[in-house]
């Protein structure tokens, strides 16, 4: 099987957002993949987006299926972040072949014992825990997990990532439910980078923005970089969209990552000579891995 995997395309951010949506729809065309996967952060949630962007999206003729992403729920309810997406559920499972794949929505914070949905950002509200998957949702995805299949999991927010508050709070409690089963794959957005990582030999790949990296703190915290980069408004915009293929069978899972190029300012050029942020790498590329399959 083969399907195309992108996130955070933030297209209202993008200062050529309908390019990068134009450049996505163009390549899945030319490689004919079974599905796409959106790992969330796609667009504001309005009526003019749904013509500009998923309409775009669904007249490829192929299943389109949407992880929640914290700024889908900025400005409006997890309701009508739904109703957008067209979703029944917040978190869902489907199959293709003899896989299995489960959709996460890491989109909650706990604050006082209680799993609170995002909205408007509360969860930046005092003596909150975010991000993370509440109980109910960890009760579901551990009776998905008790059928003997493989599975590939889909996540807003990484499993892995132990940078400051970018990795699910409880992903430690996620990840031991993995344990005696098969998961081929685990991949999210959020971070704005690329990164790659195996651990308890189930690979963890994080999919790239596919618009661009935002280090607002690193160019604000600087007067003279404040003064020179302060219009971005910590935007690093990518020149072309950025996404990976997955190819999976039963030998490998194969991972075709695209170079990229920035649009303009650069990481060196306020200061990320590194190239890492957020703990991952900022580099305008999606890697490309091969995984062998036991």
């Amino acid at each position: 099987m083969k399907f195309t995997v992108f996130g955070d395309l933030h297209y209202d951010e993008l200062p050529n957002g309908d390019k990068q949506i134009e450049e996505l729809i163009k390549h899945v065309k030319v490689v004919n993949p079974e599905f796409i996967v959106s790992l969330g952060d796609l667009c504001d949630v309005t009526d003019a987006n749904t013509e500009r962007v998923l309409d775009k999206l669904n007249s490829l003729g192929i299943p389109v299926y949407h992880t929640i992403g914290n700024h889908e729920t900025d400005a409006c309810s997890l309701e009508s972040t739904l109703k957008f997406l067209s979703l029944n559920n917040a978190y869902y499972s489907f199959e293709f072949d003899d896989v299995k794949f489960i959709v996460l929505n890491s989109c909650y914070f706990q604050r006082a014992g209680q799993d609170i949905a995002y909205f408007g950002r509360n969860y930046r509200e005092e003596h909150s825990v975010y991000p993370i998957v509440p109980k109910a949702e960890l009760e579901w995805m551990e009776q998905e997990l008790s059928d003997g299949k493989k599975y590939v999991i889909f996540s807003h927010h990484s499993l892995i990532n132990d940078f400051r508050d970018r990795g699910i709070f409880n992903r430690k409690e996620i990840r031991k439910l993995f344990e005696d089963k098969e998961i081929l794959l685990c991949m999210n957005g959020h971070d704005h980078g690329d990164d790659f990582k195996m651990m308890d030999g189930i690979p963890y790949y994080t999919v790239n923005s596919a618009g661009y990296v935002w280090c607002g703190f690193q160019i604000m915290d600087s007067e003279e970089l404040r003064q020179k980069y302060g219009y971005l408004k910590g935007f690093l915009f990518y020149k072309h969209a950025l996404y990976v293929d997955v190819e999976i069978d039963d030998s490998q899972i194969r991972i075709c990552g695209v170079d990229g190029e920035y649009l303009s300012v650069t990481p060196d050029d306020v200061g990320l000579s590194t190239y890492i942020w957020n703990g991952v790498s900022i580099k305008p590329r999606t890697s490309s891995v091969v995984i062998d399959l036991k």
